[in-house]
């Protein structure tokens, strides 16, 4: 009897392997060929063997399916028709962290589906965020784990729902939520109107708090997310936009950033040499829950379409998204609270939206190391018009002016890192 998963490979290795997924740490260790157990055999996401590049490794062994004794039992891989009432569910997927916010609603209705009918279910989410899951302790997901297992634990799940495929299914008309929805064959009647939702931790909202209060107290404005990176660089938009931008919106906005260490560093560097009037809070960031805690202690945002985008949506922060290779369509419907803005961008090799995810922008012959030049396409006053909108505000346009009129307070803003 042979499993089969499509975009899972079967890994067995005669060296000792550990795999880091936020924070959890998978480990096998060396078999021999003629003797293995299914606790020595590790499931894992086709898309990491291949971005770990396994397959160049000496005494790793990759299979597309295993055998099986007809009498083990298997989980059943769902296809819409097993009864899952009280069943245990193991879905597997390969998600963003904005991702896992946008798709949120798919997975509530998953279980709500099952559970209108019979005894609910008990649901693991196999995923590439544990420490970092962005809404956890709800009630229609029992356990997060990582989506690298060993085959002994996969088979101690009744039903596999495998979603690691989705990403090459992407299209510029359905969304990611989309896709989950179909493929968990969630009925029409829990198919409505039903947004991404995300509570901040109120421990580090206390913990945030004074900080936030103390910068709105000495700059009289108030506060701006502003965020031009992601961590795909075709993604990422040029430090001289945001720099237009917040400079247009200065009269009334106190931009700051908040991201990763390494991230910070580089957007630092990048505020320093445009002396940007941006204040960089990162060094309070520790994880993405002190992300969502610091979104929700802002009063808007202007991000290109990362995570930012979709904890910002969930919190109902007003903002405006900017978006090149993905079209706003399929990204952004959900938030009532955002105005999102398409790169209208057309090159010599490339029109957007590109749908590219992983290999970088074409048109940049797929350089890592340059930022794609169609968010550049985006012009900053469409922004803030789209800023003003969502906001009511209405006090921009003299800002730039002024700006240059204190450069020497400008200046010491532009170095002052919290």
């Amino acid at each position: 009897m042979d499993l089969h998963i499509p975009g899972i490979k079967f890994l067995v290795s005669s060296i000792p392997l550990e795999f880091e997924t936020d924070g959890y740490v998978t480990h096998i260790m060396p078999v021999k060929l003629k003797n293995i157990h299914p606790d020595q055999i590790l499931v894992i996401p086709q898309i990491h063997a291949y971005q770990f590049k396994l397959n160049e490794i000496s005494g790793i062994s990759l299979f597309d399916k295993v055998t099986f004794p007809n009498d083990i039992n298997l989980p059943a891989l769902y296809d819409g028709t097993q009864t899952l009432h009280g069943k245990s569910i193991l879905i597997l997927m390969l998600n963003g962290w904005g991702d896992m916010i946008l798709i949120q609603p798919a997975l509530r209705n998953f279980h709500n589906m099952i559970s209108a009918e019979g005894p609910p279910p008990h649901i693991t989410v196999g995923c590439n965020w544990i420490r970092n899951f962005p809404y956890p302790n709800v009630p229609y997901i029992q356990e997060v784990r990582p989506n690298i297992l060993t085959l002994k634990e996969l088979c101690s799940y009744d039903i596999v729902v495998n979603l690691t495929p989705v990403h090459s299914q992407r299209t510029a008309e359905r969304s990611m939520r989309d896709l989950f929805t179909e493929i968990l064959r969630i009925s029409s009647d829990y198919d409505c109107d039903d947004p991404p939702s995300i509570s901040p931790n109120p421990k580090k909202v206390r913990k945030l708090r004074p900080l936030f209060d103390q910068l709105r107290e000495e700059t009289g404005k108030k506060l701006l997310c502003a965020n031009w990176k992601s961590r795909l660089n075709h993604k990422s938009a040029s430090p001289e936009l945001m720099y237009d931008i917040v400079t247009r919106l200065y009269d009334t906005y106190q931009p700051v950033i908040f991201k990763d260490e390494g991230t910070s560093q580089i957007m630092q560097g990048e505020i320093r040499r445009l002396n940007a009037p941006i204040i960089n809070l990162s060094s309070v960031i520790y994880d993405y829950h002190d992300t969502i805690a610091a979104l929700s202690l802002v009063d808007a945002f202007i991000s290109v379409d990362t995570g930012i985008v979709h904890a910002a949506g969930a919190l109902g922060i007003p903002g405006v998204a900017l978006f090149g290779p993905f079209p706003p369509e399929a990204h952004v419907p959900d938030y009532k609270s955002i105005v999102p803005i398409r790169a209208s961008y057309r090159g010599k090799t490339c029109n957007v939206p590109c749908l590219e995810l992983h290999k970088g922008c074409a048109e940049v012959n797929y350089s890592p190391e340059d930022v794609s030049p169609c968010l550049d396409a985006i012009d900053p006053a469409d922004v803030v018009d789209g800023l003003e909108r969502i906001t009511g505000d209405s006090h921009y346009q003299n800002s730039i002016s002024k700006l240059y009129s204190q450069s020497e307070k400008t200046s010491k803003e532009a170095a002052y890192v919290y």
